[in-house]
């Protein structure tokens, strides 16, 4: 596999996986960012649990966000005023918390490999 330089990704992509992740967690699995050998970001959802694709590589969508977004544990048990709370925090607070970088193993068992992260504007 090419190593990949550069991602890109779509920031409603970074906000979605996370509002699976957080908000609809045991409807359909661990929802995780795919970035392909070209560096191009997509939606995952991994049924059976977290492994890593042969054809690229899978990032928990909490690595694209900065530690000042608080998320909660994705096993917290919330109840509906906090998810409640949590969507329109997902909604509004992470646009800017998005992060410039991002390192490709953060999810592997190898050394960190950062990579700077191009967002695409959502804006029509």
């Amino acid at each position: 596999m090419s190593e990949i330089e550069r991602v890109r990704a779509e920031p409603d992509l970074v906000v979605t996986a996370l509002q699976q992740k957080f908000l609809e967690a045991d409807a359909m699995g661990e929802p995780v960012i795919r970035v392909d050998p070209d560096g191009e970001a997509d939606l995952f959802v991994h049924e059976d649990g977290f492994e890593q694709s042969d054809e690229g590589v899978d990032i928990r969508p909490e690595r694209f966000v900065g530690d000042d977004l608080d998320l909660p544990d994705p096993d917290a048990d919330l109840d509906d005023e906090a998810i409640e709370a949590l969507g329109e925090r997902l909604g509004s607070e992470v646009r800017p918390a998005l992060k410039n970088e991002v390192d490709l193993n953060a999810d592997r068992d190898e050394a960190e490999h950062i990579v700077p992260v191009d967002y695409a504007s959502n804006d029509p």
